[in-house]
């Protein structure tokens, strides 16, 4: 009973791991602090240099569980109005496929007032999808035909596009990742399907030591639809908590603080739906450094961290 019992669950995350490899980009919890990745018009938000480490663990407890690393890097440079940037993403599907996006991102800023700043964005890099079926075999009596398969690696171009739009406590984005491939009929090719983003974030100071930020995300993957939907508070600037939920898919819990150069936040979901008696434990950690950088200009209006 409890080999059969496995056996489902492996089909089951296999199946949500398949369908993942065609929806190809990972939801971050912690996405609102380092949004590169799915928008290279967040590229030099910041006037200083800021990395970031995201590590995300999915259903924690299951063997070969996904696992997901990403590493986002950029500047604002005042000289050239431009953001430059990099990211690196390893994403580890189930037990036969991973993939890995290596990105250069670079926004050109336009202050439309002294308070208001819009950032067009590009990026452009590298996509590998790794697949090896004789992994993805629950024993030694599997079909032979799946068996000897072959294992596949696949080099594509790859590039995304945005828009971000910044005033003091309200920002609002939309871009496209993979703008180059077509839709779902891509799916299992190894090149990921196009996917939209579009969201909006308003912060507000409640008094000297109290800021508040709601925000929603919404994210288009082929024909499906995502909501993140989600509300931030920071003490003093250092230490924030917020609550997340996202419909159909999860609850989320994040915590963090900021010590000098250093921020660590965690991120725990809660899986809803029909995986949420099997696998609903998600654990992500994000670690971000920033290297200080001589103010030359005017004050800046990239503040949404």
């Amino acid at each position: 009973m409890m080999s059969i019992k496995r056996n489902v669950i492996f089909v089951l995350i296999s199946t949500v791991g398949t369908f993942a490899y065609g929806q190809s980009d990972i939801f971050l919890t912690q996405q609102w602090f380092s949004r590169i990745n799915m928008n290279p018009a967040a590229t030099g938000n910041s006037n200083n240099v800021d990395i970031f480490l995201f590590n995300r663990q999915q259903w924690t407890g299951f063997e070969n569980a996904p696992k997901t690393s990403i590493l986002n890097a950029h500047s604002y440079f005042n000289g050239i109005q431009s953001g430059l940037g990099l990211s690196l993403m390893f994403d580890k599907l189930g037990v036969s496929h991973q993939t890995v996006d290596a990105m250069l991102s670079y926004a050109y800023h336009i202050d439309l007032t002294d308070n208001m700043l819009l950032s067009l964005g590009l990026s452009g890099g590298l996509y590998n999808s790794y697949w090896d079926p004789k992994k993805n075999r629950l024993n030694e009596d599997d079909d032979p035909e799946v068996s000897s398969t072959e294992k596949s690696s696949r080099t594509t171009a790859d590039f995304d596009a945005g828009l971000e739009l910044n005033t003091y406590g309200f920002t609002f984005g939309a871009s496209v990742t993979h703008l180059i491939n077509p839709g779902p009929e891509d799916a299992y090719t190894g090149k990921p399907g196009r996917e939209f983003y579009v969201y909006t974030r308003y912060r507000r100071a409640i008094d000297r030591d109290f800021d508040i930020a709601p925000g929603i995300m919404y994210r288009n993957s082929n024909y499906l639809s995502f909501f993140d939907l989600n509300v931030t508070g920071w003490y003093q600037k250092k230490y924030w908590a917020c609550l997340s939920f996202r419909p159909n898919n999860a609850f989320a819990v994040m915590l963090g603080v900021e010590f000098g150069m250093f921020r660590v936040g965690y991120a725990y979901d809660r899986s809803v739906g029909v995986t949420s008696s099997l696998a609903a434990n998600t654990h992500e950690i994000m670690l971000s450094v920033r290297i200080q950088k001589p103010q030359k200009g005017r004050k800046t209006t990239r503040f949404l961290e």
